[in-house]
């Protein structure tokens, strides 16, 4: 129980310049640390500041699908249960949102489209939704009229209690429609 109140830290530093992106993610919790490098596509586990694992990713080659490879036709759910569970993983949604705590966020981006209203449509969106965002963190962007582009440099990090993800996770499966209404679905 004890480990379920010990905040887990997410953190993410990242740059996008010339098409590239740089930096790291990393997820923190007691005495572990899982760091995912972007440009080297490199994930780290972590305990007592020591690696106890490390991965690269390599791309696999596609697969083609055999020709004549008979398909299963499949059932489509029934409407009322999409419905009745969209309303409920809302609700989930809304409660995993609430139980994160924002420790510090640094956002500096430039963006640009090739049709100039389009670039200022998106400012004077930018400008409505971060201009009612009071509060002690830094967003700036600069905006380029004259070309496509999407640069940004970004420092976040989040704190979430485990005892708030599992609670809310418990009163999600605990109602008993909302089983019923998975399990039709994953029949059909």
């Amino acid at each position: 129980m004890v480990l379920l109140l010990s905040p887990i830290t997410i953190s993410i530093n990242s740059t996008r310049t010339g098409g590239r992106i740089y930096g790291f993610f990393s997820l923190r919790w007691i005495i572990f640390l899982f760091r995912y490098a972007f440009k080297e596509k490199q994930t780290e586990i972590l305990v007592f500041g020591r690696r106890v694992a490390q991965s690269r990713y390599q791309e696999k080659p596609e697969i083609k699908p055999i020709k004549g490879e008979i398909k299963k036709s499949r059932k489509i759910p029934q409407i009322r249960d999409i419905f009745y569970l969209s309303r409920h993983i809302l609700r989930l949604l809304k409660d995993l949102i609430y139980s994160l705590r924002l420790k510090y966020l640094d956002i500096n981006i430039t963006f640009g489209s090739e049709d100039p209203a389009h670039t200022g449509i998106m400012t004077g969106f930018l400008h409505s939704i971060l201009g009612s965002f009071n509060s002690r963190h830094n967003i700036k962007w600069d905006v380029d009229f004259t070309r496509p582009v999407l640069e940004w440099d970004m420092k976040a990090e989040i704190a979430v209690m485990p005892i708030k993800i599992v609670s809310s996770l418990i009163k999600f499966l605990a109602d008993g429609k909302v089983l019923m209404s998975g399990f039709r679905i994953i029949r059909s």
